[in-house]
């Protein structure tokens, strides 16, 4: 192909290239023009993408942040037993966000270990303070939105308790709690 017939081919796609992707116009004339008349218009279109999301927060905000509860009980606590507040770690800020309707939230895990003696998880009870109830360990919790039809935007903490009400072996006991938000 000729050098100069490729340049002039380019040149002309160049120039119409503009003419392919106009957008749309409209010219008013005569009495469509004058004062009071119905003008000129012109449409666009406008699309607006929101993607489905969920979002769990317990604890440090920020990903990876892990934070501990901790229950570090005196003497008179070991023997004599019953409720003990949280040393340290507690209470908890908690918040679920999401836009894609009602959602469940879990609270799994193991039993509290130190070797093979155990703890199980349902000897801690959980204060909610906020519009984020703390489901059942072990079980779930349905979360409807509270912003419109789909929209849940809800926080809060939740403040862990140790009911100590059986002997147990001196340790350190340890477990992780995984919590779970997903649509049904």
């Amino acid at each position: 192909m000729n050098k100069s017939l490729l340049l002039k081919s380019t040149l002309a796609l160049a120039l119409t290239a503009p003419l392919l992707a106009q957008a749309e116009s409209n010219v008013a004339t005569n009495a469509a023009a004058n004062a009071g008349g119905a003008g000129a218009s012109a449409r666009l279109n406008v699309s607006i993408t929101i993607p489905r999301f969920i979002s769990l927060q317990v604890g440090t905000t920020g990903t990876n942040n892990v934070d501990t509860v901790s229950f570090v009980l005196n003497e008179t606590q070991a023997t004599t037993g019953g409720a003990v507040n949280a040393t340290s770690g507690s209470p908890v800020t908690v918040a679920l966000r999401s836009n894609v309707g009602s959602v469940d939230l879990e609270a799994s895990g193991g039993n509290l270990s130190d070797g093979t003696n155990n703890i199980p998880l349902t000897d801690l009870s959980v204060t909610t303070t906020g519009d984020l109830a703390h489901p059942a360990f072990g079980g779930s919790l349905p979360v409807a939105p509270n912003v419109g039809t789909a929209v849940i935007n809800r926080s809060g903490t939740w403040a862990y308790t140790y009911n100590h009400n059986t002997s147990r072996a001196a340790g350190t006991y340890t477990a992780t709690v995984t919590y779970t938000a997903s649509a049904p």
